[in-house]
């Protein structure tokens, strides 16, 4: 193979194949996330336990290692569910391509991240991708534009919940079709059913009592 050809990583292997475009989410799963309006966001592994039973179909993962990773990921897909998994919170795995690698070797559907560099890797492994902002001030909210003129993700989500109508409007003003979806500080179903009549598309809830509306 001449020299000039760049070959892929895949998982833990290095491939011969020439690299291409971008793979695409696995069937289903981006229809699945657009159909979910409330987003159960786990933490713990007694909370991992209740999401797999919970009405919701989509879950965020914000814990986890190398060695306990793969089995939730199983046990969702058992259950229906499509895992997203936050690289900002997992432990024992580096913010690089190896771990997204790693991670797309063992089937999860999606990257939760504040960094768009890994949500881009993600992306060219055929991963959905949910760009996290904290819209803390004017400046995080142009701050988060400038990160999507780099790169466009499948879904940008939005801290604290009670910002997101309002940087909603501002992001489709440049990304109209963009998925918003609202998080933190969300304590009842009136806050979730005043984001949804907002406009907001989704919201990412860790109080596993507002998973079952």
């Amino acid at each position: 193979m001449p020299s000039t050809v760049q070959r892929e990583r895949k998982g833990f292997y290095q491939s011969d194949e020439v690299s291409a475009a971008p793979a695409t989410p696995e069937g289903g799963a981006l229809e699945v996330l657009a159909g979910c309006s409330i987003i159960a966001a786990v933490n713990s592994a007694e909370k991992f336990v209740s999401a797999l039973a919970s009405p919701t179909r989509a879950i965020y993962l914000l814990t986890g290692t190398p060695l306990t990773l793969p089995d939730m990921v199983a046990r969702a897909r058992d259950h229906g569910k499509i895992c997203l998994v936050n690289t900002d919170f997992l432990d024992g795995l580096s913010r690089d391509r190896h771990a997204i690698e790693f991670l797309a070797a063992h089937r999860v559907h999606g990257i939760v991240s504040t960094r768009f560099e890994i949500l881009k890797v993600a992306h060219s492994l055929g991963l959905i991708t949910v760009q996290r902002t904290f819209a803390i001030d004017t400046a995080a909210v142009t701050a988060a534009l400038r990160c999507l003129a780099q790169f466009v993700p499948d879904a940008m989500e939005v801290l604290p919940a009670i910002a997101t109508p309002k940087v909603a409007q501002r992001l489709h003003n440049v990304y109209p079709t963009l998925r918003i979806i609202g998080g933190g500080l969300i304590e009842n179903v009136k806050e979730i059913e005043d984001l949804l009549a907002a406009g907001v598309d989704a919201v990412s809830v860790s109080d596993e009592r507002l998973w079952l509306i």
